[in-house]
């Protein structure tokens, strides 16, 4: 049997990849997440609830900044595969609060790292994000370009990982490869997005704030599919890599605001405001490389997902 750490799994990238997982019955999850206060709590422990009674999940709650207890957990399951998916995420909170995204993005990571490497895991997966790119101008974006710079800390400690991963692959000869991660939305969406917010406002008859006029792109991609290229690099050790998983189309705004009227039948209450000088202007993945490397493609159109997101609030949040 498999066993697979995930970290991050109560969140929500990891209990959607921990779902799909969870299908093969010879699978065990090693499933750790610190609950921190990013949001509600109860959000994450509803997250995992449907696993709670499966013989192949176990959860741990510990901070992976907390070396000694990370490698206690290490220690007692000796998993076979790593999933590190734990992280700080929100490019305007780090603007204002970058140690604790140091702390948690790069001497986290390290942890993961330094533990996969003493108990001889024999595959990482560590979750990137587009916001290493920052605003390049170069789409869309490919893994080996060079001039990218990112524009806020938490792209930075994103960045910072795939050197550190790169270093223990050349060191120790560590299988690791970083996926980056490009505008996630679905079921269990992190409150503080958009989609969740627009879903949220479009349910409800709230007003929708869009920055700017709205020109803004983003590369949406349907949260199942982003969980699919995870197990999928999961079980095809590369050496080490970097992959964009991303839709490979990004939406403006304005696109995405016709896409929620349409799938609600509602008018949306749009209202501007400025623009925030962390947030970059276009996501856009070229997605070759990941079809190319581990047969990955997304397989969800921006419309599905959009109906799949607003039914599971619908169901959850109302």
């Amino acid at each position: 049997m498999k066993s697979v750490l995930v970290t991050g799994g109560a969140g929500f990238i990891g209990s959607q990849t921990i779902l799909r997982l969870l299908e093969d019955s010879e699978v065990k999850i090693i499933c750790v997440d610190n609950f921190d206060d990013t949001y509600e709590r109860e959000y994450k422990e509803e997250n995992i609830e449907p696993f709670l009674n499966n013989s192949n999940f176990v959860l741990y709650e510990v901070d992976i900044v907390d070396r000694e207890k990370l490698g206690e957990v290490f220690e007692k399951e000796k998993p076979t595969h790593v999933i590190h998916l734990a992280a700080k995420a929100d490019t305007r909170n780090a603007v204002l609060n970058p140690h604790i995204y140091v702390d948690v993005n790069i001497v986290g990571t390290l942890n993961v790292f330094e533990c996969s490497k003493e108990y001889k895991v024999e595959n990482v997966v560590a979750a990137s994000s587009s916001s290493v790119y920052g605003n390049n101008k170069n789409v869309p974006w490919s893994e080996d370009q060079k001039d990218i710079l990112p524009i806020s800390p938490y792209g930075t400690t994103k960045l910072s990982s795939e050197y550190l991963a790169y270093t223990y692959h050349r060191n120790f000869d560590m299988n690791i490869t970083m996926l980056r991660y490009f505008n996630a939305y679905g079921e269990n969406n992190r409150p503080g997005m958009v989609p969740y917010i627009w879903a949220e406002a479009m349910l409800t008859d709230h007003k929708i704030k869009i920055s700017g006029d709205g020109e803004r792109r983003r590369d949406y991609t349907y949260v199942g599919d982003i969980a699919l290229g995870t197990i999928l690099a999961l079980w095809k050790p590369l050496g080490f890599e970097i992959i964009n998983i991303g839709y490979g189309l990004p939406l403006s705004l304005n696109e995405l605001v016709t896409l929620f009227e349409d799938a609600t039948g509602n008018k949306a209450i749009v209202e501007s405001r400025p623009s925030h000088p962390a947030s970059v202007e276009e996501t856009y993945a070229n997605t070759s490389k990941a079809f190319d490397l581990l047969g990955w493609k997304p397989a969800t159109s921006h419309e599905e997902g959009i109906k799949k997101l607003l039914n599971w609030f619908s169901n959850n949040r109302l």
